[in-house]
């Protein structure tokens, strides 16, 4: 009996917290809307072929879309970040380096974090999106100090494995939603420069999504979608497989 009241106990109080915590730390996972509008975002840019490439197949398609940017990336690629933003997209911050931000020191964290929306400068939005998802409230507050809305998403169709156009497709069209956030990769910034995996298979995924769905679906920036509706939040906590970071290291 008193381990079950300290259970329903510690549930009560899980719950409390999210509660209290949520509305101050929560990050963007949607929006409640009818409409059918849908954010696609894209982390890991901007990257010299494959960001040219996407800005031209949103064009054609009359689509907008949210970049997360790694910092270091922008400061190779800036003429490439600066192309989306006059397209009309918005530009998001992704940390200077891409690590997980949960893993390092409270200072490495804000460094982080503050240097990687300053690489963006005049061409960014108030957005920030941790790498990997990994979260807690370490990074909540980094990002609420500076005034950043940490963006997460509602679904995502694990772009970053080998997989064919039609996969990729199929999962796409199946993580559109009203108010939804989909979560997608224009690069893969983990890997070596020279050994990026090839993303032909998500544009050809893309193109295909984007054109069965015109009409039936509008694609919007993620400050747009806000400007819908309520957004959705939660409290992520998220740390991640040590393994699996331990395998992002980046090569030189």
């Amino acid at each position: 009996m008193g381990r079950l009241s300290g259970s329903v106990l510690g549930r009560v109080a899980a719950k409390a917290r999210r509660a209290a915590l949520t509305p101050l730390y929560g990050a963007l996972t949607g929006v409640v809307t009818a409409q059918p509008c849908v954010a696609l975002t894209f982390d890991d840019g901007p990257h010299p072929r494959w960001t040219p490439a996407l800005l031209e197949l949103l064009a054609r398609h009359g689509a907008k879309a949210t970049h997360f940017c790694v910092g270091e990336a922008v400061a190779r690629h800036r003429d490439v970040a600066a192309a989306a933003a006059r397209a009309g997209h918005a530009l998001g911050s992704h940390t200077l380096t891409h690590p997980s931000l949960v893993r390092l020191p409270a200072a490495d964290v804000a460094r982080e974090v503050a240097d990687g929306h300053a690489a963006l400068g005049e061409l960014a939005a108030p957005l920030f999106r941790p790498p990997y998802g990994h979260h807690d409230l370490r990074v909540a507050r980094a990002a609420r100090r500076l005034g950043l809305t940490c963006v997460m998403w509602s679904a995502h169709a694990v772009d970053w494995r080998p997989q064919d156009a039609a996969d990729l497709a199929r999962r796409i069209d199946a993580a559109l939603r009203p108010g939804a956030i989909v979560m997608l990769h224009e690069a893969l910034h983990t890997h070596a420069p020279g050994d990026e995996p090839d993303r032909t298979a998500l544009l050809t995924a893309l193109d295909r999504v984007l054109s069965e769905r015109a009409g039936a679906w509008r694609f919007v920036t993620v400050p747009a979608l806000m400007a819908l509706g309520r957004p959705r939040l939660s409290l992520v906590e998220r740390r991640g497989e040590d393994a699996f970071v331990a395998a992002q290291v980046r090569g030189a």
